[in-house]
């Protein structure tokens, strides 16, 4: 018997190492993807690393600093738990109770990541929120998918539901912890899209970047018992980063290692997601990569930077002074938008694209996207000045009302009451917007005259040929009616 377990283990062994030495070939072979990010002309040379997938995203501007296969489907295992989070914090409250139901409990198996919540029983949404985000335990995901969406099945509609309204192209959920199935799929963009939301809440950050989760005994959950994350980049650990806001880990066999963090340095918030990667290589990405974005780029405030000869000057809107010399701007670039750019990046080299928007109740009317040699480095709202936009509001707010009474509908009191309100609170949050290097965007007078010119002429030529027709037509009319006269004439004389 002996010599069997002898050779068993033996055998266990052998077969391990066959498979670490598979794993790391495929890892070597992933070194040699396409980094997209390098092949852009001046742009700074992104490390290799192993992962199939991995991006950099400036989570204010969008900007991607470095891109590897960022729109390939892949497994994010349980990086998942980001969407769950962020779900369930905008969508329940903190004092919440999460009820572990038997199929949460028991469709997740004993080796699968789990902290032993038995069915029935009862922990508060934060502690919940924690137990999954820094112990990445399954049930406690699943239980808070059904306490937020009812059902399992209707917290994945609303995971699907969320990531297409905040712009995820190539991402479908089937489940809320990221245990593998084949239908349940991102990529590197949209999980980076994904993970700038969560990132965005403090609380949601803070839970992400905790070393440890303590439990206590309560009446509905009977235990006591504190466990410690996986995540090594958090403080403490191996590769703890000392600009972390926070970081998820995932794993399963056909995923791989996953992890998305983010960083915050010198003004710049970083996101980092690598995908298919073997541990503890997916840390060493995560690092060298954040190392690469904050010591090769910054930040570039657009207002500053921004020339008036290689500005818009598109429509009626114009730069600089108008025909009278009147100097009052009524657009300008939001003075709070940057661009980032490579460290020795120069502005004039950002082109940018300007598009519009509706208004609506606020004051942004269009917005600028610039890039540098074709890659998206920040987006800027063009604003109106507070006076204007103020008369805008009013003019649209009379109009709205004409409407509304023109086509019978009932204005209520109250309606109209908060929509002064808002508007107060809206107008008294406002704060002056500088202009372009003094140069804002105006209305071009010159251009006007010239077009209400040219309306001018068409209107006259158009009334003259009307009026030419209108004489040929009377004069044929009097000479028809002379001609009948006539003929009853010489009638009458014979």
């Amino acid at each position: 018997m002996a010599a069997f377990l002898t050779v068993l283990f033996a055998f266990s062994l052998f077969s391990q190492t066959v498979l670490a030495d598979d794993l790391e070939d495929a890892r070597q072979l992933r070194m040699g993807i396409t980094v997209q990010t390098n092949e852009i002309p001046d742009w700074p040379q992104g490390p290799a690393i192993g992962a199939e997938g991995a991006i950099l995203m400036e989570a204010k501007t969008g900007a991607i600093l470095y891109a590897k296969n960022i729109d390939e489907k892949l497994y994010p295992a349980s990086t998942t738990k980001i969407m769950t989070g962020l779900l369930a914090y905008e969508n329940a409250k903190l004092d919440d109770e999460v009820v572990f139901s038997y199929d949460a409990v028991h469709s997740v198996s004993r080796g699968d990541s789990n902290i032993g919540m038995d069915a029935g029983e009862m922990i508060p949404m934060n502690k919940a929120l924690e137990g999954m985000m820094i112990l990445s335990a399954n049930e406690v995901a699943n239980g808070i998918a059904e306490t937020v969406g009812g059902t399992m099945d209707g917290f994945v509609q609303m995971m699907n539901d969320k990531a297409a309204e905040i712009g995820c192209t190539n991402t479908h959920f089937t489940n809320p912890n990221g245990l593998h199935d084949e239908n349940h799929y991102t990529t590197c963009r949209d999980l980076a899209l994904i993970a700038k939301y969560y990132f965005s809440y403090d609380y949601l950050a803070g839970l992400s970047r905790e070393p440890s989760c303590k439990f206590e005994k309560t009446p509905t959950q009977p235990d006591e018992f504190q466990l410690n994350t996986k995540n090594m980049l958090v403080k403490g650990k191996k590769y703890e980063y000392e600009y972390l806001l926070g970081s998820k880990t995932g794993y399963t066999s056909e995923a791989r290692q996953t992890l998305v963090s983010a960083a915050k340095k010198d003004g710049m918030e970083l996101i980092c997601v690598i995908m298919k990667e073997e541990s503890p290589y997916q840390f060493e990405d995560t690092v060298a990569l954040f190392q690469y974005g904050f010591e090769n780029f910054k930040r570039v405030n657009i207002a500053d930077n921004q020339q008036e000869e290689n500005f818009l000057n598109a429509g009626f809107f114009g730069v600089g002074q108008d025909i009278f010399g009147s100097n009052k701007s009524i657009l300008n670039v939001d003075p709070t938008a940057f661009v980032i750019l490579p460290k020795n990046g120069d502005f004039a080299e950002v082109e940018y694209d300007l598009s519009y928007q509706e208004t609506g109740k606020n004051s942004k009317i269009a917005k600028v996207a610039y890039t540098y040699h074709g890659n998206l480095v920040g987006v800027a709202a063009l604003n109106m000045n507070a006076e204007d936009a103020t008369l805008f509001a009013q003019f649209a707010k009379e109009d709205e009302l004409t409407d509304a009474e023109g086509s019978g509908e009932e204005i209520s009191p109250a309606n109209s009451e908060n929509a002064s309100e808002e508007s107060s609170e809206e107008d008294s949050s406002k704060k002056p917007t500088t202009n372009l290097n003094n140069n804002g965007i105006f209305i071009n007078i010159k251009r006007v005259l010239i077009g209400l010119g040219a309306v001018a002429i068409v209107s006259v030529l158009g009334f003259s040929v009307y009026g030419f027709i209108k004489d040929r037509k009377a004069r044929k009319r009097r000479r028809n009616i002379v001609k009948r006269s006539r003929d009853r004439r010489r009638g009458d004389d014979y």
